[in-house]
């Protein structure tokens, strides 16, 4: 008998194909989900035969090189006496004498339900908690308190939900007996009990304190650091502080989510400061050096004769620090150009006269399609 095409894979293949084969051809074949089926009761007991081979590399090897293992013609698995013609008080099938693996994939099979009861240790869920600052308070960083409220590991029981007792008790899943029987027709089915490990017995109790959740609410006042150079959708990592995890799983970490109220001066731009400034016509056409306002005060930026509105110049270094803790952005200066108000006909005649005398055509290279 071949194993490998009594499975259905081929020779190179992995642990996990060949597992995921048998899992697929017992949910088929097995005597529990066919009773009085004569073929399908056979094609288990081939399919378990190639299985219990091919699943261990020490008895693959063996097959492979051609040389013997614990199988063979008339194998019956262990437990499996009933197996073939003529039994007349049914069939019984000791899973737990399969090891653990074959445990494991009829407790798929025929139970899901039991193992999506039993669960792992997990991590606990992260945590987000908004928090608005000032527009200053984001360039320099602050302290401030926290006052927080959430699950928290039990520390009576670890997170477990469940604590060491003096008086041991009985099983509740297997009765006392340390396996699980199931019956389909003239099958039973029997499997070590997971809960009690098949001892029959638990020496532990739930917590009191918890009553068995595992977690306790904690109200929790904490200090936090915001560091500087921060802005709207940064966040600040408080490992370890998120939501409880379960049976003992690590707990989740806090994420402080910064929102950053707006300015009516200044705006940013990652680490760059933006703001706008008005000059005059004539600082504008003649150049000069006027007095900016920056986030640690104030600094005098030369406009360049000749400045057209909306041109942007720069402070270099006056801008946010950086959040990688190195250096700082600049300040960007757009400036405006104000148009000046006609006041008295001095000013009327000045402005012609500049007119007349600039008699660039200004729209000369406006034309319309043809």
């Amino acid at each position: 008998m071949d194993y490998y095409q009594v499975l259905g894979v081929g020779r190179k293949a992995s642990s996990s194909e060949i597992k995921k084969a048998y899992k697929r051809l017992a949910r088929k074949c097995h005597p529990d989900l066919n009773p009085g089926n004569r073929a399908a009761e056979e094609q288990f007991k081939r399919i378990t035969e190639a299985y219990d081979v091919l699943s261990d590399s020490e008895k693959r090897k063996r097959y492979d090189q051609g040389g013997s293992h614990s199988s063979g013609p008339g194998f019956t698995p262990p437990g499996a006496g009933g197996f073939g013609p003529g039994f007349p008080s049914g069939f019984e099938f000791d899973a737990g004498g399969l090891g653990r693996g074959f445990t494991d994939i009829f407790e798929e099979i025929f139970n899901p339900s039991q193992g999506q009861r039993r669960r792992d240790p997990a991590p606990g869920e992260d945590r987000i908690y908004p928090i608005r600052i000032g527009f200053f308070d984001a360039l320099r960083g602050l302290s401030t308190t926290l006052d927080l409220e959430g699950e928290i590991a039990c520390p009576d029981c670890g997170g477990t939900g469940s604590v060491r007792s003096a008086r041991s008790q009985v099983c509740p899943d297997c009765g006392g007996i340390g396996t699980i029987q199931r019956i389909g027709g003239r099958i039973r089915f029997t499997s070590e009990c997971r809960r009690c490990g098949g001892t029959g017995k638990l020496s532990e109790e739930s917590c009191h304190r918890c009553g068995g959740s595992g977690t306790i609410v904690r109200r929790e006042r904490i200090q936090v650091q915001i560091p500087p150079g921060v802005d709207t959708g940064s966040r600040v990592r408080l490992v370890g502080k998120g939501r409880a995890g379960t049976l003992g799983g690590p707990p989740g970490d806090l994420y402080i989510q910064v929102q950053v109220e707006p300015h009516p001066f200044f705006a940013r731009a990652g680490d760059q400061i933006l703001c706008t400034v008005p000059i005059s016509f004539s600082e504008a056409a003649l150049g000069a050096r006027v007095e900016v306002p920056t986030i640690d005060g104030g600094s005098t930026i030369r406009i360049p004769p000749g400045t057209q509105s909306g041109q942007k110049l720069r402070l270099k270094g006056k801008g946010a620090p950086s959040l990688k803790g190195v250096g700082r952005g600049d300040q960007i200066v757009e400036v405006k150009v104000l148009t000046p108000e006609v006041r008295d006909e001095r000013a009327r005649a000045l402005l012609k006269e500049l007119g007349e005398r600039d008699r660039a055509d200004l729209r000369g290279h406006l034309k319309p399609h043809s």
